[in-house]
């Protein structure tokens, strides 16, 4: 039997350092900057067994509806406390996810959609089917993990070999390879360009006031890292070929974004700039690097990119909904 509290920051810091392949959507920090830069408030559960031991961590967003309740998202969630035995993963996550809708109903939340952090949808999808939950029709949340804890070569190695040319083949153009933290001047530079990137290519992204209000963010497991690539050592990054940005969270770092002019992409300074954010990311302490999504909506361009990573490709089971009426017993 599982039990639901409310938590504030210090606990839940906590536990989240606790948690394996973390994932930055659960993230306080990106629940603080959601509720930051949109209308949604955020709302943070522990989940305990019945000895008062900690389970599972689960972050929601809602939106309330004055005299009607609310609808409540929570996206890659719940996240695992600890180890967890072999093959036991979707059976505890279900029961966590139970007893977090039934926590839903008391907040008045009628309108529930999840995107639950479990892999395997013969298993899972079976236990929310009985939950009264509906998958929709759209694409499954994936992506990709690299392991930080092999060598450099090792890694190296690792790489799709037409990659690993095109990143050495950067490599002796001797770029200079800077970094920065947060909120820093050089954020800006790339806000500037990332916009144009999304007016030029009709694409919506991230929202840049999104990505300002995640720099300015803090943490004991948390930095925010931009990377920019220069010809010239003593260059600004008004002129700079690239830049990308990761996040560290947990144990995890992720790949956030990245934007490359054309000089740039002749140079190859995309697979330099971004082997250098992994090569940092392992330096930082993490132990598993994020390619930061791939399904079947990718681009096909980036999609061939973060391939070339060779790194471990997962798919998630998608998106499910219910909608509670009043008189319902969950």
């Amino acid at each position: 039997m599982y039990f639901v509290k409310q938590i504030e920051r210090l606990e839940w810091d906590h536990y989240f350092c606790q948690c394996h392949k973390t994932n930055i959507l659960q993230s306080w920090q990106y629940g603080s900057s959601k509720e930051q830069t949109s209308k949604w408030s955020v709302f943070r559960f522990l989940v305990v067994n019945d000895k008062g031991e900690p389970v599972a961590l689960a972050q929601f967003l809602a939106l309330g509806i004055p005299f009607l309740g609310g609808i409540a998202r929570m996206n890659r969630g719940p996240i695992l406390i600890g180890d967890v035995k072999e093959g036991q993963t979707e059976v505890i996550l279900s029961e966590v996810i139970l007893v977090l809708m039934k926590q839903c109903r008391k907040k008045l939340w009628w309108v529930i959609q999840l995107a639950p952090e479990m892999l395997s949808l013969n298993i899972g999808g079976q236990h929310l089917t009985k939950m009264g939950l509906r998958k929709l029709p759209v694409p499954s949340a994936g992506s990709g993990l690299l392991s930080l804890t092999i060598d450099e070569d090792q890694m190296m190695k690792g790489l799709n070999g037409k990659w690993r040319n095109c990143l050495r083949k950067g490599l002796r153009g001797n770029l200079s390879i800077k970094i920065s933290h947060g909120k820093c001047d050089e954020l800006n530079v790339l806000l500037t360009r990332y916009s144009q990137l999304q007016e030029a290519n009709d694409f919506s992204g991230i929202p840049v006031g999104l990505i300002s209000s995640l720099a300015n963010q803090v943490g004991p497991d948390w930095e925010f890292t931009l990377l920019w690539a220069t010809e010239e050592e003593d260059a600004d990054a008004s002129v700079c070929l690239g830049m990308v940005v990761i996040i560290r969270h947990g144990d995890t770092s992720t790949y956030l974004i990245g934007t490359t002019d054309k000089k740039g992409r002749a140079l190859n300074v995309n697979y330099v700039l971004l082997w250098n954010a992994i090569l940092y990311a392992k330096k930082s302490g993490s132990q598993w690097f994020d390619i930061g999504g791939l399904n079947e909506s990718t681009p096909k361009g980036i999609a061939h990119f973060k391939r070339g990573l060779n790194s471990e490709l997962y798919t998630l089971i998608g998106e499910w909904r219910r909608v509670i009426f009043p008189w319902q017993l969950i």
